[in-house]
């Protein structure tokens, strides 16, 4: 997993958001910056799936619906790799923490990517401390 999430994926990604596009859950716009920079983005055409995937989470996580099994796979991707305050902006951490938790544990998502951030951090850790030591005379 660490191999895939440290890998380049512009075409993937390129793929990912012609689709949506494709879809009508976002739009394409073009512009320059300055008049000189190409810039494109792609906000969210319509907010209702946004909405929609909010609610479910909200439903499984604060008020203790059963998960199915995609969002199950969300929740423990959002517990693995501590994006809960976006997930659940305003949501003190101590309401849904130990929540998240139960729905994550054991889930092939939230297990892989855990240990895929840990080894990536582990990584960064080891090359900061080696070039740090071999900069120090």
């Amino acid at each position: 997993m660490v191999e895939w999430l440290t890998r380049e994926h512009a075409k993937g990604s390129q793929d990912v958001v012609d689709s949506l596009c494709a879809r009508g859950l976002v739009t394409e716009e073009r512009h320059r910056a300055l008049g000189v920079f190409p810039v494109r983005r792609y906000p969210e055409a319509d907010g209702s799936v946004e909405r929609e995937l909010r609610d479910r989470l909200a439903a499984e996580v604060l008020c203790g619906a059963e998960p199915d099994a995609r969002t199950s796979a969300l929740v423990a991707l959002v517990h693995a790799t501590g994006t809960r305050p976006q997930a659940f902006p305003g949501v003190p951490r101590k309401q849904v923490t130990r929540r998240m938790a139960e729905i994550a544990d054991g889930h092939w998502a939230g297990v892989g990517v855990r240990e895929a951030i840990r080894n990536l951090q582990a990584a960064i850790s080891t090359v900061t401390v080696v070039t740090v030591l071999s900069v120090v005379p």
